[in-house]
């Protein structure tokens, strides 16, 4: 019997990640990995940080080369190598690369991680100059190079993580900045609450904010670049237009070879990372996940939980054992000086769901009251009625909130009631916290409710 054969499609994170934990639960598996761009493994979520001038070379957003996966995991990385079609029956699949056009390759076990891309509305149009949008390096080269060289004055934005991290960086870069929200908050992903204290640091950093208001199209200058882009209810003049509208699952590859597609149109996989077919897996971006708290399917397309989601596909191919346990929707972004975060479900996906609950929104310092430096924290969290089990909790604030966050999702996972909560054995120190942690004060308050 001859060496077993892994075949990666798409070498990002979850792609990267399954081949090399692969490679190290079998060092004797024949692992290949085929991308259709010139790069893998490289870090998006830089990008905001890069065309504001913060990371001053797109190479530093690489995390490893193709040649570091050769010769140090013995992975053989194929960038510019278009995969064509799947044929799981054979199991072979067709790729194509400018120098030996289509070849077939075989297969013993296959992982699709074949990633998202923007979504793009029937308005966008890839040949106007100053029009983006940001999901792979070149995208932030181009746009980059679009402020370097033409020197824009004005942008609008849409809402979203990108959209408000993109906000700060092109402020940094001294353009007057609009932001155009199609819904009442910012984030739908966060309550009311939560989305008061964002609009109040955009308001101090001077974006102009404009909320319930939905893009309808745009009007061009003289050169066919956009000069005016139009709303339900205005015509705001531009140099330049970014769209962040979201991202869906690249899953053609999957859908044309009949693997099953779950309700929100991202590959089905179970617990294992395995779809329909014995040995294909799926991870990444481009597969759903399921909710702990609400049980639903859900794409999140994080680069956090592609990594998470390739290792365990890559220790199962790899001859291990391992299972995804879920997601919990925990996020973090940098707005200006605002941290915001969250995890869990929020109060309006509560109700939806048709949890008993109570909600309690708390405003207290990081710091003890008399340490210099403190500021303010806002933080939300939703509790189921009777049990007192934490569903969600939300935060804004300048201070210590990756580390509280990540304290809530802990909880969230665990399943542990407020009543609990408010007497956990916290660290305190007056330049990290108060005596009553942010933490507690919410679950307190909460406590108090039920």
């Amino acid at each position: 019997m001859g060496t077993e054969k892994l075949v990666v499609v798409g070498g990002d994170a979850a792609g990267m990640s399954a081949a090399s934990k692969a490679k190290r639960e079998n060092p004797n598996l024949d692992v290949t990995v085929f991308e259709k761009k010139d790069i893998v493994s490289f870090g998006l979520c830089g990008l905001p940080y890069y065309v504001s001038g913060l990371v001053e070379d797109l190479d530093d957003l690489i995390a490893m080369t193709p040649e570091t996966f050769r010769e140090k995991r013995d992975i053989d990385v194929r960038t510019e190598h278009e995969v064509l079609s799947l044929h799981p029956e054979s199991k072979e699949i067709v790729v194509r690369n400018g120098e030996n056009g289509e070849i077939t390759v075989d297969y013993d076990k296959l992982l699709i991680a074949t990633g998202a891309r923007a979504k793009k509305p029937p308005i966008y149009n890839e040949n106007i100059d100053n029009l983006f949008t940001l999901r792979w390096l070149k995208d932030g080269e181009k746009v980059r190079s679009y402020i370097e060289n033409r020197a824009p004055q004005k942008a609008v934005l849409t809402s979203g993580y990108i959209g408000l991290e993109m906000a700060e960086a092109f402020r940094e870069l001294g353009l007057e900045v609009t932001l155009l929200a199609k819904h009442e908050n910012l984030l739908p992903m966060v309550d009311r609450e939560i989305a008061d204290v964002i609009e109040e640091e955009l308001n101090e950093n001077e974006v102009e904010l404009r909320t319930n208001s939905k893009l309808e199209g745009f009007k061009y200058r003289e050169d066919n670049e956009i000069g005016k882009v139009v709303t339900g209810g205005e015509e705001i003049e531009t140099d330049l237009m970014l769209l962040s509208v979201g991202a869906e699952p690249a899953v053609n590859l999957a859908k044309d070879a009949e693997i099953r597609l779950g309700p929100t149109g991202a590959i089905a996989v179970d617990e294992r990372m395995k779809t329909n077919y014995r040995d294909i897996y799926a991870a990444g971006d481009c597969v759903e996940s399921t909710h702990i708290v609400s049980g639903e399917k859900i794409f999140l397309p994080l680069g956090d939980v592609a990594n998470r989601q390739g290792r365990v596909a890559g220790t199962n191919i790899g001859g291990g054992d391992a299972g995804f346990p879920g997601v919990l929707g925990t996020a973090i972004t940098k707005i200006f000086d605002l941290g915001v975060a969250r995890t869990g479900i929020t109060e309006r996906k509560a109700e939806e769901l048709g949890f008993d609950f109570v909600s309690s929104t708390i405003t207290q310092g990081s710091r003890a009251f008399y340490y210099p430096g403190g500021s303010k924290v806002t933080i939300k969290v939703i509790v189921e009625e009777g049990s007192g089990r934490l569903l969600g909790a939300q935060l804004a604030g300048k201070g210590q909130v990756s580390t509280r966050i990540n304290a809530f999702a802990s909880l969230v996972n665990s399943e542990t009631p407020v009543q609990e909560i408010q007497y956990l054995d916290l660290a305190y120190a007056p330049p990290y916290s108060p005596a009553w942690d942010p933490i507690q004060t919410a679950a307190k308050v909460a406590a108090s409710k039920m």
